[in-house]
C-alpha cells in the first residue's frame, strides 16, 4: 500500500517537473508576445497564418500560384534575412512595387514582417486586397517567429559580401553545385560540397555546430543550396542560411575579379614584389590572397583583402582550392607562406597559379604595412 502511495506521488511530481519544464520552453521570441488583444489595425482575424503555414507553402523554386511576401525595408531588414523564397515588396514602396505580384488574383500572397507588433504586413495585406486578391494572409508573428523556430533564413547577396569582409567571425561559404561548375567560377572564399556528395565529403564542415554556414547554388531555380541546407540542420548545426540568389546573383551584383598575369620573382614560386605592392593598391580582389599567421598576428594587423588561414588548415582545406584565380601565401617573412607554396606543389600539382611573397612584412592595425623582399 505504501509503496502504491510513494508511486502515485513520484507520477504526480514527474508531472508537475514536466509542466514546470514546459512553461520554461518559450513559445514565443522575446519581446514577440501576442498582443492580448488584436490591435484595430489588424488583418482580419480568420486570415492570420502561423509558422506551420508558412512552411508547407515553401516552393522552390517560386512559383506564380504561392507568393511569400517581405514588407520590411530591403536593405536594413530583407538581405540580411527573410523567409526562404520570399520576394521583398517594402510597404512604404507598394505602389510602385505592387506590380511584383502574380497576375492571377487567385495566388495565395503570405505578408509578414517583424512581429506581432508591426504593421507593415497587415497594411500590405489590404493593399493587396485592393488590387483584387481574394487569397491574402499575414504571417503576423513574422520573422522573429520563423527564427524562433530555427527554420533556415535565406540571404542575399549584399548580405555575403559584408560577411567576407568582416574578418574574424566564423563561417563557411558552401557552394553545393558540381565541382565543374565550381571551377567556372564561384564566390570568393567558398568551398565545393556537391550536394550530391554532401555525406561523403561533410567532414569539411567546421566541428562547431553553431558555425554559420551559407550555402549557395545556381540561383533561384536551385534547389541544391536548400538541399544541402536541410542536410546540415539534421547534423545539429544551428546557423544556417542559404543565399537563394547565389553565384548567378553575386556575378550580378558584384561581378568577377578580373584574372592577373603574375610576374615571378627571383625563387621558384615567388612573386614579383613591385607587382604586388601594385596589386594591394589597384585590384586586390584579383587574386586570392591567404595569410598564414596565427590568428593572434593576423589580428594584431594584415592585409584588407587578405584571408586568414594558418599553415595547419592550408592542410586542412587544401583540396577545396579552386583555379579561379592565382592564389598567393604571405606571412612575415616568407617561411611560413613558402612552406605552403612547396606544400600546394606536392599535394594540388593540378594547381598552377600559386605563389608565395619572399620579404618581410610589417603590419599595422590600421591596414598600413611595409613590404621589404628577402635578399
Amino acid at each position: 500500500m505504501r509503496a502504491a502511495i510513494h508511486a502515485k506521488l513520484l507520477t504526480a511530481a514527474l508531472v508537475v517537473l514536466a509542466l514546470a519544464l514546459a512553461g520554461c520552453s518559450a513559445k514565443h521570441a522575446p519581446g514577440n508576445e501576442p498582443p492580448a488583444q488584436a490591435p484595430e489595425w489588424s488583418y482580419n482575424a480568420e486570415d492570420i497564418v502561423d509558422a506551420a503555414f508558412v512552411k508547407q507553402h515553401i516552393n522552390v523554386p517560386r512559383t506564380d500560384d504561392v507568393v511569400i511576401i517581405d514588407a520590411r525595408p530591403h536593405m536594413a531588414k530583407y538581405v540580411k534575412g527573410y523567409i526562404p523564397t520570399a520576394i521583398n515588396i517594402p510597404q512604404t514602396k507598394f505602389d510602385e512595387m505592387g506590380t511584383m505580384l502574380p497576375e492571377s488574383k487567385d495566388a495565395l500572397l503570405v505578408f509578414y514582417c517583424g512581429g506581432y507588433h508591426c504593421k507593415l504586413s497587415h497594411k500590405g495585406a489590404r493593399a493587396a486586397e485592393k488590387l483584387g486578391y481574394t487569397n491574402v494572409k499575414v504571417y503576423a508573428a513574422g520573422m522573429p517567429d520563423w527564427k524562433h523556430h530555427g527554420y533556415d533564413v535565406a540571404v542575399e547577396s549584399e548580405y555575403v559580401k559584408d560577411l567576407l569582409a568582416e574578418r574574424g567571425k566564423a563561417y563557411l561559404l558552401v557552394d553545393s553545385r558540381p565541382h565543374n561548375k565550381f571551377l567556372d567560377g564561384h564566390i570568393p572564399s567558398s568551398v565545393n560540397i556537391p550536394d550530391s556528395q554532401f555525406e561523403e565529403m561533410a567532414g569539411m564542415l567546421p566541428a562547431d555546430k553553431s558555425t554559420e554556414l551559407v550555402f549557395y547554388c545556381g540561383g533561384f531555380h536551385c534547389k541544391l543550396s536548400h538541399k544541402s541546407a536541410d542536410k546540415a540542420r539534421a547534423m545539429g548545426y544551428t546557423n544556417v542560411r542559404i543565399n537563394e540568389s547565389g553565384y548567378p546573383g553575386w556575378k550580378k551584383e558584384f561581378g568577377g575579379a578580373q584574372a592577373v598575369a603574375i610576374q615571378e620573382g627571383g625563387a621558384m614560386g615567388t612573386m614579383d614584389v613591385a607587382q604586388f605592392r601594385k596589386i594591394l593598391e589597384e585590384n586586390p580582389d584579383s587574386v586570392r590572397l591567404i595569410d598564414v599567421r596565427d590568428p593572434d598576428e593576423y589580428k594584431a594587423g594584415h592585409f584588407q583583402s587578405a584571408e586568414n588561414m594558418p599553415v595547419d588548415q592550408v592542410e586542412e582545406n587544401i583540396e577545396s582550392f579552386s583555379g579561379d584565380k592565382p592564389v598567393v601565401f604571405v606571412c612575415s617573412t616568407g617561411a611560413r607562406s613558402g612552406e605552403c607554396y612547396y606544400m600546394m606543389l606536392d599535394k594540388r600539382p593540378d594547381m598552377e597559379d600559386v605563389y608565395y611573397i619572399e620579404a618581410t612584412i610589417e603590419y599595422s592595425e590600421d591596414g598600413g604595412y611595409t613590404i621589404t623582399p628577402n635578399k
